[in-house]
């Protein structure tokens, strides 16, 4: 039982369903939804190991296809689904924010699940996680012409969610206390996402009761991004492309960290602009399920 309710998927799963019930004491936990998110960051940031730095040439090309996978090809993607399919601006800027959001850290241990490249995930997301500092608020401003958005609250989110922790991650792995860090590493990014995707849940769960039709339009616009191109990319690839590379291209194409988002959207934009990142949530965790059945059928075909 104990295993079950600390397990990510249950965390998640219950945390939505739970700010779908009733989502008491979200306007507490959104004053804290910042601090949270950097906490969460922080110890996700453990995993990255700077002394891949040293090949710079093997950092530099694996950074530059990480990024085309996860900010360029992916962004285009959603804002062009996002741009068709979604009619209020509020809800598209929430999609503004995800193209925006660096790639999930969830994709290098699922690497590792799935026998994919695990030192090309390792080295892209680090890569990509540094370029994002420029790109997170660059991509923002580009997108976001007619919002009130300020600069000085995005530089903040930037400095205090990506730049402070990964800096902080550093003072973690000292020998002393790594282990213990090691051991709490999964429950402290667990239960930060949960708190994070049910405060978002619950502060929008009377819109999700009432417009039936905005749940839909924020689920086909993710489900073509994520399942659509993921299946494609995979049929597509798999003649010329080594199943160890094609696993971690097609998991840095489709993932993006859904804490990050919602907490940007949320500060950025409000509420409202945060319910697609709260759905993305959703939608990581069943593409990291069912992606086992895709990469697995290369074995039958």
């Amino acid at each position: 039982m104990k295993k079950t309710l600390l397990n990510r998927n249950t965390l998640l799963i219950l945390s939505l369903v739970l700010g779908l019930a009733g989502g008491w004491g979200v306007d507490f936990f959104k004053l804290f939804t910042l601090y949270v998110l950097a906490l969460v960051m922080i110890f996700s940031a453990t995993s990255f190991d700077f002394k891949h730095l040293k090949d710079y040439k093997f950092f530099a090309k694996t950074t530059f296809i990480s990024f085309l996978l996860n900010y360029i090809a992916f962004g285009i993607i959603i804002l062009t689904a996002a741009y068709f399919i979604i009619d209020e601006k509020e809800l598209f800027w929430g999609f503004v924010a995800i193209a925006a959001t660096p790639p999930g850290i969830v994709i290098i241990p699922f690497t590792f699940i799935y026998k994919g490249n695990t030192n090309f995930s390792l080295i892209g997301v680090l890569g990509v996680y540094l370029l994002s500092i420029i790109a997170s608020p660059l991509i923002i401003k580009l997108f976001v012409k007619d919002a009130s958005v300020d600069t000085f609250a995005l530089i903040r989110v930037t400095i205090e969610v990506i730049i402070i922790p990964i800096l902080l991650s550093r003072l973690l792995l000292f020998k002393k206390i790594k282990p213990l860090i090691e051991k709490m590493r999964g429950q402290v990014v667990n239960w930060g996402f949960a708190i994070i995707i049910y405060t978002i849940v619950g502060l929008n769960r009377e819109a999700i009761f009432s417009e039936l039709d905005l749940v839909f339009k924020i689920s086909l616009v993710l489900f073509i991004t994520m399942f659509v191109v993921g299946f494609l990319y995979e049929k597509i690839t798999r003649k010329f492309i080594k199943r160890e590379t094609r696993i971690s291209h097609n998991l840095m194409l489709t993932l993006k960290s859904s804490g990050y988002a919602a907490g940007l959207a949320l500060v950025v934009f409000g509420e409202r602009s945060a319910l697609p990142a709260a759905f993305l949530a959703v939608f990581v965790l069943l593409y990291l399920i069912l992606a086992g059945f895709l990469f697995e059928k290369e074995k039958i075909i």
